[in-house]
Order: structure tokens, then sequence, then C-alpha cells
């Protein structure tokens, strides 16, 4: 195909095709030629930057779609609710799609699987369920087997999100929480599915020990391997059934995270009893805004019946929820 181009020396072709490219003048869907003395760009426009214009033939170039949608033929009207985005868990695409989708959502996943090579396996999230927090999903397009291996900061995670709960969502929280770790702390991870918060704490802080408990029998199994693969055996200690169970394996600690939006508050007790004096309290809720206050307020209330008390506290939003409801962190310091 015949473009105007830019002939370059090739000493300067880099330096120049920066600054097409920053003027938006480069052409993308050709391929840029050479010879043994010059770099020949096809370009969009004549621009003088002191080279010679030309006009010649240049191979077209294929162009890459890295966006799911502009694969899509549905009705304009409908583009609009598309998702924006979705999890990513090693091979597998978690993405939740709305009502007015519905039919629509195999060619949604066959989209996906076509933009990314790393994703084998779409599927639907349709809500969690279950006290062992699993996904509801939905298989889509791809591979059925949605076991996969995930990594995040350097650690390596074995994962299965239909017979777990697992957010890659969480990775910065995560990196926040451990980074508060002192040496020689102990800490209980009440729910710690298959260990990103313990091993994160175990592999890059230097805690005495992380008590690390989960009553899915399905996520303790992984959890388990995870502590083999990222080496923590001697500091991560694995405790399989419910945090009420397993509390009395577990001695006082200097810190305890409570990562069970919905549930937590109900754990509030256990958390009292087990907990030093002047430990931190990792304390996670969904919440409106408007009650974030009101909810500050109970969780004192409730500690107040056991004797223990807030004495500082530092909230962030992790990330949002809903459209008016926000997954909020609680760092606690408790009396």
């Amino acid at each position: 195909m015949e473009s105007i181009a830019i002939t370059v020396p090739r000493k300067k072709a880099e330096q120049i095709r920066k600054k097409l490219a920053e003027k938006g003048a480069l052409r993308t869907d050709l391929q840029i030629d050479s010879d043994s003395k010059n770099v020949y760009f096809p370009v969009s426009q004549h621009l003088d930057l002191g080279y010679e214009i030309t006009t010649r033939s240049f191979k077209e170039q294929k162009q890459i779609v890295s966006d799911y949608r502009e694969m899509l033929d549905i009705p304009e009207d409908l583009r609009f609710f598309l998702p924006s985005s979705f999890d990513v868990i090693g091979h597998v695409a978690i993405i939740k799609i709305p009502d007015e989708l519905e039919e629509y959502s195999k060619d949604i996943a066959k989209a996906i699987l076509k933009v990314s090579k790393p994703i084998k396996t779409v599927c639907l999230d349709e809500g969690v369920k279950g006290e062992t927090r699993t996904r509801d999903l939905k298989i889509l397009a791809g591979d059925k087997d949605t076991m996969t291996v995930y990594k995040e900061h350097g650690l390596t995670f074995k994962v299965d999100p239909r017979t777990m709960f697992f957010s890659p969502r969480l990775a910065t929280e995560r990196k926040i929480v451990a980074d508060q770790v002192a040496e020689g702390e102990s800490i209980f991870d009440m729910f710690a599915g298959v260990g990103p918060f313990s091993i994160l704490i175990a592999k890059t802080r230097s805690p005495k020990v992380v008590y690390a408990a989960d009553i899915n029998e399905n996520a303790f199994q992984l959890l388990n391997e995870n502590i083999r693969t990222n080496k923590v055996e001697e500091i991560v200690k694995p405790l399989l059934g419910d945090a009420r169970d397993v509390a009395p394996d577990v001695p006082k600690v200097s810190r305890i995270i409570m990562n069970l939006p919905h549930s937590a508050f109900e754990f509030l007790d256990l958390a009292a009893g087990r907990l030093m004096e002047n430990g931190v309290l990792h304390f996670y809720d969904i919440l409106e805004s408007s009650q974030l206050e009101s909810r500050t307020e109970e969780i004192d209330k409730r500690l107040g019946v056991f004797h223990r008390n807030i004495d500082e506290i530092r909230t962030r939003i992790v990330k949002s929820y809903s459209p008016s409801m926000r997954y909020y962190a609680m760092d606690m310091v408790i009396e």
C-alpha cells in the first residue's frame, strides 16, 4: 500500500520514530521499512522534520485488538452496558454481565478469548455464596479446568476460583497490611483462603508466626501447597476449620486480619479474646459511606462488652463494591 513517508538515516531513526508517535503522525496500519542506510516511516501527514518526504509502498500491518468490545457485533444502544473491566486470575477471566446483555454472554466470552491469549477460560460471576465464600461461576467459553496459577508481589499461588474465594483486586491492600508488620510479630489470619495475606507477610516481613485458618477444605488444601511453594513452612501454620473452632489452638497475637466482609462483625468477640493489649485489628466491611461512622461506633461498643476498646483507627476505601457501597478497611489499635 502506498503512503507518504519520511526517509531518516538509521542512526536517527529511533529519535524520529518517537517524535512521529508523539505527534500521532506515524501510521500503525503499515510496517516500517528500511535498508542499509535509511529507515522509511509511513506517515499520515506532511511534517517538516528536516528529512526527505517521498511516496513509497509499504506492507500492511495486522492491527492488534486489545479491547474485547471492539470484537462484538451488538446493537449500539447496548454497548453502554458492556463491562469495561473484569478479574483475571491466572488463565481464568471472571466477568459480571448485566441483565441487558444476558443473551450476548457467550459472544462476550468468545471476544475476550480472542483478544487475550493468556486467558483460556471465561466465567460468568453470579455472586458469592455459602460460608465457604465461593463464587457461583458459570463457564461461558474456553477450557473447563479452572484450577490456575496466579502471581502477585513475586509470590505464586495455586487457586481454583470455582471452589474458593480469591480477589486479585486486593493485591494492593494485601501489601498495605503486610508493610505494617514489624519483626517478631504473631498474626492470626482468621479467613486466610489460599493464603495471600499470610504468605506475603511471612515472605516479605519477619514475623514470629502466622496462623492461617480457613473453613473451606478446597482452599485449605491449596493453602498448604502455596505455603510449600513459597517456602514459608517454618512461619505459616495452617488451620482447617471455622475460626471459632480453631481459636483454642491460637495463643494471643499482636495482629489479627479479618477479611470477611458482611460477616466479620460476628467474630469480634473472638478477636477481642485473641488479640494482645494494643494489638492491631485489620477489619473489613462493605458499607454505604453514610454508615461508616455508625459502624465504627458499633464495633467499639461490641468490643466494650469484652472490656476492649478502639484506641486508634485508620480507615481507607479498598475498592468500589457497587455504585453506592464501598469495601472499607479499618486498621484499629485495640486497648
